[in-house]
């Protein structure tokens, strides 16, 4: 009665056990990953950069002032120039407004613009390439779980070959070989099992760096999704991939701006124009207060080949960011390709595998029987057991291949 009770017990925690959903995962990190939260500051970033780009259409306004305890004025006096030693102090205000630049400023907006629009960009790269990445830690806590049960299941078959094994040589019907051959599997299976125990605890600490809190023991996860492959309406066509993928995107973007701040620097020659005012109070030997209100025109004449160099160096980096745009597309394209052909061939090893695993359930259980009646040897008893094993294992492998590959496909469809 009171193992009873103890297994009621279990299965009623067993039922009422938290289910980890990969959906949950995948929000608990994007809420709270640090690599996320740092492209977020990153956006922030680049929207100060355009406002200090549009500062250069504002108002100027500076305040300055100096005083010299000591200072030596030249005054004429009678046909000559005679000086003098005195204290004096100087205040004044000035206002500049820019006028006209040659749309200089108006290319180094729209390139900070561009950069702001990049910094989303990278920001939705970021959060697609953590969701592929935690789809792939889920997929494999998936896997590592599942492979888990499937050692118990070795280790507890082949304990009971063992102590079958024991009791048939104690009658006579076994020999001594049988019982050692089958203990040493069993040590083989508790090795094997330790090291499933320890992937699986390694994939489950994965996945809990990415949600940034611990999975609690007894946890359920959606073991559905290691079998049952989702129907899903990503593109697979390679160039609708290349008009989705966030890569592609960010490249075509930091070629524009690149090309928008080379016209920026290009410009930068011709110089400004700019309405500026100024207002001074002098009290040095004499006491008097000074205005300027004018338009002042000024552009670099000789610069030691810095503005050219500048310009140059600029359209350099617009056709490296061109360069780099082909080079993804290509790579997204091979990419895509080498992902639908690897689904391709997954769809028939899976199907391979789970043909194999039931031809090796019904091998397994015929080989077993037999052994009882003296009709089959120990070897052929453990061989009929790894056969399973490896079918049950390669099933595994083949049902982590399909989710991987899926979820990486996704990847690439900014999913």
């Amino acid at each position: 009665m009171k193992k009873l009770t103890i297994f009621l017990l279990i299965t009623m925690v067993g039922l009422h056990a938290k289910v980890l959903k990969l959906n949950d995962c995948i929000d608990k990190a994007l809420a709270t990953h640090p690599d996320v939260r740092a492209f977020m500051l990153k956006i922030q970033q680049q929207k100060e950069g355009v406002k200090m780009e549009r500062g250069a259409w504002l108002p100027h306004v500076s305040i300055y002032a100096e005083y010299d305890p000591q200072r030596t004025y030249v005054m004429p006096q009678l046909g000559t120039f005679h000086t003098v030693n005195d204290s004096g102090w100087t205040a004044g205000v000035s206002v500049s407004q820019q006028l006209f630049d040659f749309s200089r400023s108006s290319h180094s907006i729209r390139s900070a613009k561009i950069h702001h629009e990049i910094s989303r960009l990278s920001l939705e790269e970021t959060k697609a390439l953590m969701r592929y990445e935690i789809r792939v830690a889920y997929a494999l806590l998936l896997v590592q779980k599942a492979a888990l049960k499937a050692r118990q299941k070795d280790l507890i078959a082949k304990k009971a070959l063992y102590a079958q094994a024991k009791a048939l040589v104690k009658q006579g019907l076994k020999t001594k070989a049988d019982e050692s051959r089958f203990l040493s599997s069993v040590r083989q299976a508790e090795d094997a099992l330790a090291f499933a125990q320890a992937s699986y605890e390694k994939a489950r600490i994965t996945l809990e760096q990415y949600i940034g809190e611990p999975i609690p023991k007894g946890t359920r996860f959606e073991e559905w999704r290691l079998e049952n492959a989702a129907k899903s309406s990503i593109k697979t066509d390679p160039k609708q991939v290349l008009a989705n993928n966030l890569q592609v995107r960010i490249a075509q973007r930091n070629q524009e701006a690149s090309y928008e701040q080379f016209l920026a620097k290009r410009l930068e020659r011709y110089g400004t124009v700019n309405l500026v005012a100024q207002a001074d109070h002098f009290d040095t030997l004499s006491r008097y207060d000074s205005t300027v209100v004018g338009v002042r025109y000024s552009a670099p004449i000789y610069s030691g080949g810095r503005l050219s160099a500048q310009a140059q160096q600029s359209r350099i980096a617009e056709m490296v960011a061109a360069a780099e745009k082909d080079s993804k597309k290509r790579a997204v394209t091979q990419e895509a390709r080498s992902i639908l052909a690897d689904l391709k061939e997954t769809r028939k090893r899976i199907a391979a595998r789970l043909s194999q695993l039931r031809s090796a359930d019904e091998t397994k259980a015929l080989i077993e029987a037999r052994y009882e009646q003296g009709l089959a040897t120990y070897m052929e008893v453990l061989d009929a057991e790894a056969v399973w094993l490896e079918a049950k294992l390669g099933l595994l492998s083949a049902y982590y291949t399909r989710l991987e590959r899926q979820s990486r496909l996704e990847y690439l469809n900014a999913k």
